[in-house]
């Protein structure tokens, strides 16, 4: 049987977690903002969304096999797929640097937020295995 648990809740971070880096990104200005506020908030949450329900798919997918607790195994996937998505750029601004740029500050943001998407699922999933349970 399938659970769609880890979907469900991972979509649920990732949109939480697309607003949340809009607010970020606000803040400290690292990437231009190509499109308006509401283009921008629908564009965010279904990013946030997607990568959340790779992410929460994978935590539930793999529960039995990472360490430590439920936070940590979302920190740990959240993280790892980032980790795939930043060596994907790097490929590409070898194969391609006039149009693929790496750039510190922006690796270094989307390494901070895709802890932060980890911990948003973790606690996420760990509130849902509480209330399943009954404890």
């Amino acid at each position: 049987m399938v659970s769609w648990r880890g979907v469900y809740l991972g979509a649920i971070a990732g949109i939480v977690w697309g607003w949340l880096s809009m607010l970020v990104n606000w803040f400290t200005g690292v990437f231009p903002f190509e499109a308006g506020l509401v283009y921008n908030i629908i564009a965010f949450a279904v990013g946030g969304a997607v990568f959340g329900i790779v992410a929460g798919g994978f935590v539930v997918a793999m529960e039995g096999w990472l360490p430590g607790g439920t936070v940590l195994k979302g920190i740990i996937v959240s993280t790892s797929l980032w980790l795939v998505l930043r060596i994907g750029g790097t490929v590409l601004s070898v194969l391609n640097p006039e149009r693929y740029h790496l750039i510190f500050s922006q690796s270094l943001q989307g390494l901070v937020l895709s802890i932060i998407l980890g911990f948003i699922l973790g606690i996420l999933l760990y509130t849902g295995e509480r209330t399943v349970t009954g404890n």
